[in-house]
């Protein structure tokens, strides 16, 4: 399982209605920064970016909070606001690396190897796949796009 065209279609669309007046319903990042944190999340979902630190968060408080609409604390390493981010380059430039990003995630090969989640440990193809549409979607909303 992968993103599907129409995912990847609309993920697309989305992506490029972000500008910098855009102001956040929630959170405290930037439109941009926002941009350069999902990119992150497919770096570490394809093994090229790798968290600071591992299991130190109950998984199942993960969960609640994402259910109950609250903001989940990023994996350290990933916090933006924080400077652990990738850092924004120009809007256009990390919109275009989001982009790439995706894309390279939804065609690994069926037999790729994840990394280990830093909140869920060893997960496999269809819970990545999962998470990647919720992340990305979830802050896509959160730009009201």
């Amino acid at each position: 399982m992968n993103f599907t065209e129409e995912q990847i279609q609309d993920f697309t669309a989305r992506i490029e209605k972000l500008d910098l007046s855009l102001q956040p319903k929630f959170g405290n990042m930037n439109v941009n920064q926002m941009v350069c944190h999902c990119t992150d999340f497919f770096r570490l979902a394809m093994g090229t970016k790798k968290a600071l630190e591992y299991g130190v968060v109950d998984p199942k408080e993960v969960i609640a909070l994402a259910r109950s609409k609250k903001t989940v604390t990023a994996p350290k390493g990933f916090g933006q606001v924080e400077g652990e981010g990738t850092l924004p380059t120009n809007l256009e430039d990390d919109k275009k690396i989001l982009k790439e990003h995706m894309l390279q995630f939804s065609q690994l090969d069926e037999d790729f190897t994840y990394p280990e989640h830093p909140f869920f440990g060893e997960i496999g193809r269809e819970r990545w796949v999962e998470l990647a549409y919720y992340h990305l979607n979830h802050h896509l909303r959160q730009f009201r796009v």
